[in-house]
């Protein structure tokens, strides 16, 4: 049996309500954090300038609205028929089972990549080959 590397430590994430706290942050060295006064503040001066994003931001941001879900590919493709489509095509059929398509994970990409994942893909159109192992990234009612 071979020996395998040790799990990489997982960080805790830190809620900071005063921006003054932050500093204190830097000295322990952690580098997870929530501004959650500061995330509040960009909600409120989106709706101020723009009223009709309050019901997404209601729909995104409420234990009521939408949950964010990470879905195999299999959900929407059937591989074993067709592998070649586009994301548009994708978010087409998470449309057909009420589902909001924003991105996703290919195979290959370790979630400790996590930043790397390919969220409002910019070439929508442009057909891709979908391996088993490829994720969906969705907002749903579940």
């Amino acid at each position: 049996m071979g020996s395998s590397a040790p799990p990489k430590p997982v960080s805790p994430i830190t809620e900071i309500l005063d921006s003054r706290t932050r500093s204190l942050l830097d000295v322990v060295s952690c580098s997870a954090y929530v501004m959650s006064n500061q995330i509040i503040s960009s909600v409120i001066a989106q709706v101020s300038e723009e009223r009709d994003i309050n019901c997404v931001l209601r729909e995104l941001l409420t234990a009521e609205g939408s949950e964010t879900y990470i879905r195999s590919v299999s959900k929407f493709v059937d591989l074993t028929k067709e592998d070649k489509m586009s994301f548009w095509d994708i978010a087409l059929r998470a449309r057909q089972q009420r589902e909001v398509a924003i991105g996703y994970k290919p195979a290959e990409m370790d979630f400790r990549e996590a930043s790397l994942l390919i969220i409002n893909p910019p070439d929508k159109d442009e057909e891709r080959i979908w391996a088993a192992g490829d994720e969906i990234i969705t907002f749903a009612l579940d």
